[in-house]
């Protein structure tokens, strides 16, 4: 059968959970059948594989050999440039009592709860605790030139007034000062 007729599936790993695509042969025997279940994971490192930066996380037993550098897996927070570990031992009703304890901002004690829980650093388990639900933005950077008037960047390239300053020159005969 042609690499174009294979169909691509979505299969579940067995440890970590994680549904990764996968080209399979439906006439095929083996590991290529369909529902076949993973023998490599690139997020968990069954079978193993190196395990993706960004969507490899930490079990119980990686995280006793830590300790104390930053975490090398996880997702990039664009914000404040710090990595957030996953920690896939991390079960359902755990977690939801550390959510819980985040959202009544209890953080010090959600801290505690998940140093307890994992076994990860005190440091890890801050910046987990400071992006509980993933990455934030980053920064709002202007792109625009410097105002004339202030020399602060201005929102856009096409800018023709100025939200730091007040100055609004759509009309060069005419500049004004917004309030």
């Amino acid at each position: 059968m042609d690499e174009e007729e294979d169909e691509l599936r979505f299969v579940r790993c067995p440890r970590c959970g994680v549904f990764d695509p996968r080209r399979v042969d439906d006439d095929a025997e083996g590991p290529c059948r369909p529902n076949f279940a993973i023998q490599d994971c690139h997020v968990c490192g069954l079978g193993g594989v190196s395990r993706s930066p960004i969507r490899g996380g930490y079990w119980k037993s990686d995280l006793l050999e830590v300790v104390d550098e930053p975490p090398m897996m996880g997702k990039p927070c664009l914000h404040c440039g710090s990595r957030i570990p996953k920690f896939l031992d991390l079960e359902g009703d755990e977690r939801a009592r550390i959510y819980q304890l985040i959202r009544s901002d209890r953080h010090e004690e959600a801290v505690d709860a998940l140093v307890t829980a994992t076994g990860c650093p005190a440091s890890w388990a801050r910046t987990w605790v400071t992006h509980p639900f993933g990455p934030r933005r980053p920064l709002r950077r202007w792109a625009g030139p410097p105002c004339l008037y202030c020399g602060l960047p201005l929102r856009t390239m096409l800018a023709r007034q100025c939200l730091e300053c007040g100055k609004d020159w759509h009309d060069p005969d005419n500049i004004r000062q917004l309030k």
